[in-house]
């Protein structure tokens, strides 16, 4: 049994309130809401914070619950860490108080940011054919 003032006690109270404010919300609506809460981000100097959310991708299903999708799982960790912000954030910006997020993960596959040696020289002669001459002309070894 949940002692008076705990947390639980206040979870209850919070959803079975029907007073708080409930206006529909569009997508451009959370999208200048989550553009909002980036922002913040940036002027607080959280740079890691904003790499990790500024690719988020939102979308809303059944009028109040909202979609956001992640690339990474780190973008999702640091999501989890500024949730309880993010939420009241929105709400405040929504004036919607019983939207529901749900969290979900691109299909697309995530592309790798980490080259080997041959690889990266492989991407920069096809940019500039130069390099591939000079390496053939000098006899260079690039790759041990």
């Amino acid at each position: 049994m949940a002692l008076p003032g705990s947390v639980l006690e206040e979870q209850k109270e919070e959803i079975l309130r029907n007073d708080l404010p409930r206006e529909k919300f569009t997508l451009e609506q959370v999208n200048e809401s989550w553009k909002r809460f980036l922002d913040r981000l940036k002027i607080e100097h959280n740079i890691p914070t904003y790499n990790a959310l500024m690719t988020t991708k939102l979308d809303i299903i059944n009028e109040n619950e909202i979609i956001f999708e992640f690339s990474s799982h780190s973008s999702k960790q640091e999501f989890e860490e500024y949730k309880d912000r993010i939420r009241n954030s929105m709400r405040a910006h929504l004036k919607n108080h019983y939207f529901t997020i749900e969290i979900k993960f691109s299909e697309s596959e995530t592309e790798n940011h980490i080259l080997s040696k041959k690889e990266k020289f492989e991407k920069l002669s096809t940019q500039n054919p130069v390099l591939l001459k000079l390496k053939e002309e000098f006899g260079l070894d690039l790759f041990d």
